[in-house]
């Protein structure tokens, strides 16, 4: 079960990469000659060899231009005798009354565990912690459990939807999507600003229907403002009358 999970983990990370691969040559300015796909293709099958040799990759070329890539498509090979190949795990307790299934959930409890320790310490920053009173220092820890308490409510109501990830792996998926702000002056002198979401990846939008949000936090936001004309600076020096 562990190997399985870490071939899937894997799976989806390779297969990411070679989606890059497509969207940038289908995007303007993206990498589109021949050899540099290419490259960039055997790059990802040595940053994953263990998925890589699994998949069978081919390389269409663009008719009206031979020297550019026109699609990378891949498929994956039949695994029907793969899982032959897996490891064997044994595990040891001192635990007699415990059956085979129970020894297992308890085990997978004792690594949850260890991921809670390296979540509040790395990706909630719940140490080391800089303040020198203990005020500040009790406020710090609070804070730290009561968001790592939103991170499990949220990774369970994945695990529910079958998306085992872990916080970081989320947080990856969900950076794609940016909020882009865009500032003008109009012809009346005013400062406008643009504010809109951009398009959710297909991962994200996997994440926003298992969590039941919308795809866009919020619509498109226009804030108009008038600008003040700047006020003179008071003169330090008066005339006098004679």
């Amino acid at each position: 079960m562990t190997e399985a999970s870490m071939n899937r983990f894997w799976k989806e990370r390779f297969e990411e990469e070679l989606t890059k691969v497509n969207a940038s040559i289908k995007k303007k300015g993206g990498t589109k000659k021949y050899e540099k796909v290419v490259e960039r293709v055997g790059r990802a099958i040595e940053r994953y060899p263990s998925i890589a040799k699994n998949y069978h990759i081919e390389y269409e070329r663009d008719k009206d231009s031979s020297d550019k890539m026109k699609e990378v498509k891949w498929g994956i090979k039949d695994l029907s005798n793969q899982g032959k190949n897996f490891g064997v795990y044994f595990l040891r307790t001192n635990v007699r009354e415990f059956d085979e299934k129970v020894t297992w959930k308890y085990y997978n409890l004792i690594r949850e565990i260890e991921t809670t320790n390296r979540q509040l310490k790395t990706d909630l920053n719940l140490r080391p912690i800089f303040h020198q009173t203990d005020d500040r220092s009790d406020a710090h820890l609070f804070f730290g459990l009561l968001a790592y308490w939103v991170v499990n409510t949220i990774r369970y109501q994945l695990k529910e939807k079958n998306i085992r990830c872990y916080w970081t792996e989320i947080t990856k998926r969900m950076s794609t999507q940016k909020l882009v702000t865009t500032k003008a002056i109009n012809a009346l002198g005013e400062s406008v600003e643009l504010r809109q979401c951009s398009r959710p990846s297909k991962q994200a939008i996997e994440i926003y229907d298992a969590l039941g949000f919308k795809h866009h936090p919020f619509k498109k936001r226009k804030i108009c403002r008038t600008q003040r004309p700047p006020e003179k600076p008071p003169s330090c020096c008066t005339a006098r009358k004679t």
